[in-house]
């Protein structure tokens, strides 16, 4: 199997995100996988104008020439993609959601209806077949994933791929004030690549991944050391 990560965090390589991806890219590799991975920190990409140049002019090819170009074939080499996706204002970052916007040129103008009886576009073509999420968000509780989540599963079934499973871990503010509380998570995380290395990855697996690693309480008191250390940096 050969999987892209696409670290979609403005912050690259500095955040959470990252250390998920790399736990889980990990254990992708010493379960026998190939792994590309892709920083959309400082890459040129523009937003979709919606001129509509690739489905009634050149089917499959945008017309925008930036950093997309290297992407799409990354895109086209590989049989499953890995987002890595913190929460941005209840959803993803703009950064990633301009580079999966211009995939909209995998699409055909035509009309289907799909298994599930929605009318769709067909593809000219094929993004990886299986999708993966990992995230995280700033505040403590599950409930603030699922307008990704939900995003996510669209956006996978609109390029007729498989969501295959969702990893998501809050609390990123009071992980990044304690760094060794996400430990035990990304040994988990690492476990799942090795599973999705060669095939699903086991629901209890997912769900303990998916179980908060610290409590409300827990979380407010590293989150007001945060906000200590933000206003001394204020003061300066």
């Amino acid at each position: 199997m050969r999987f892209l990560a696409i670290n979609g965090s403005a912050r690259g390589k500095k955040g959470v995100t990252q250390r998920m991806l790399d736990a889980f890219c990990g254990g992708l590799i010493n379960g026998g996988a190939e792994v590309e991975t892709i920083q959309v920190k400082g890459l040129d990409i523009a937003p979709c104008r919606a001129c509509l140049h690739c489905m009634h002019k050149e089917p499959g090819r945008c017309i925008q020439r930036d950093d997309m170009d290297a992407v799409y074939e990354q895109l086209k080499a590989v049989d499953a993609l890995v987002l890595g996706a913190p929460v941005y204002i209840d959803n993803m970052s703009a950064q990633l959601k301009a580079l999966l916007d211009r995939c909209t040129c995998a699409i055909r103008p035509d009309i289907e209806v799909d298994d599930l009886g929605r009318v769709r576009h067909p593809m000219t073509w094929y993004l990886p077949g299986d999708f993966y999420l990992i995230s995280t968000c700033g505040f403590p509780e599950p409930v603030n994933f699922e307008p990704l989540i939900a995003t996510f599963r669209a956006n996978a079934r609109n390029f007729d791929c498989q969501a295959k499973a969702e990893m998501c871990i809050p609390g990123s503010i009071g992980l990044q004030i304690d760094p060794a509380l996400l430990e035990p998570h990304l040994e988990l995380l690492a476990q799942a690549g090795r599973q999705a290395a060669t095939g699903d990855i086991n629901p209890a697996l997912l769900a303990a991944i998916n179980r908060p690693p610290l409590s409300v309480d827990q979380y407010r008191e590293l989150a007001r050391k945060y906000a200590e250390i933000a206003r001394k940096k204020q003061a300066k």
